[in-house]
């Protein structure tokens, strides 16, 4: 998980990929209508600041009930996504991710847009520019359009939730029967509006354990040679400086990736680096 710059677009900019004369094009000439998407921008990013999206209401018809959900839908899908101008606007939010990386699991590439909330509940914020990020398409299915009404079960807000200077990511080391990780949210999370609450909610929906320990698993193999080297030359300690030269590299780059907290965890255990990577179970390929 890693924070996006929140949108400062004018929010009818991304209006330009309708066709002129269409339905919600022509809507958009009402003052009524227009004065609707100011509001549905201005509340959104109140109630995000605060972590109170859910408390916004599911309708199935928006702006005067004139549009419906399958009607706000097919706009995006065929003017956003399919259309040569809707593209190009589609495109550039996709650039907004960090190296084309998923803001939600922090390891994917980004392959299709997120809507926040889901369009099947919200159409009135299908076309809304501040919800809706790049995300890859893993969590994006994981993420499901189902709504909860509790502040805790609601996923991270890249635009809102602030993790700048927090190590949210932890890891515990288990030596049996190979060595292997568990990855956590941590407790340096501070819980203002749920924080901590909501990243656990998000990394157990969308299985980020799971899935870092996999990562982390080949890892354990790719350098069960390098670390038995290391220790034959300098011993525990010497295996012990190699990993932290390592924690050291990845946690520039990003100090709550996968690969800093492996690094890092295995750095500061005595029984790893006295020996327990000769207990590793090599993952080989044909």
């Amino acid at each position: 998980m890693y924070e996006l710059p929140l949108p400062t677009e004018y929010p009818f900019d991304i209006f330009s990929c309708l066709v002129p004369g269409s339905k919600f094009d022509i809507l958009l000439a009402n003052p009524e209508v227009r004065d609707s998407v100011w509001f549905f921008d201005e509340i959104y990013r109140i109630k995000g600041a605060t972590a109170s999206l859910n408390t916004l209401p599911v309708l199935k018809k928006a702006f005067l009930h004139q549009m419906s959900k399958e009607e706000m839908k097919s706009l995006y899908k065929n003017r956003l996504v399919d259309s040569k101008d809707g593209r190009d606007i589609y495109n550039a939010i996709m650039e907004t991710a960090i190296n084309r990386t998923c803001p939600l699991c922090s390891l994917r590439k980004v392959s299709t847009l997120d809507h926040y909330l889901p369009q099947a509940h919200y159409p009135q914020y299908t076309l809304l520019r501040v919800n809706l990020y790049p995300a890859c398409i893993e969590c994006n299915k994981a993420k499901t359009d189902k709504v909860n009404p509790r502040k805790a079960k609601q996923t991270y807000h890249p635009f809102f939730d602030k993790l700048k200077g927090i190590l949210w990511l932890s890891a515990e080391y288990r030596d049996t029967p190979s060595p292997a990780l568990r990855y956590y949210v941590n407790d340096q999370v501070p819980n203002t509006y749920a924080l901590r609450d909501r990243m656990r909610y998000h990394f157990n929906e969308l299985a980020l354990g799971d899935l870092y320990a996999s990562y982390a698993g080949q890892a354990f193999s790719d350098i069960k040679d390098a670390l038995q080297r290391v220790y034959r030359r300098k011993g525990a300690v010497g295996v012990e400086r190699y990993l932290a030269r390592q924690h050291r590299s990845y946690y520039k780059s990003n100090p709550n990736s996968w690969e800093t907290v492996f690094y890092e965890t295995l750095k500061n255990s005595p029984t790893f680096c006295g020996g327990g990577f000769n207990n590793i179970v090599m993952i080989t390929f044909p």
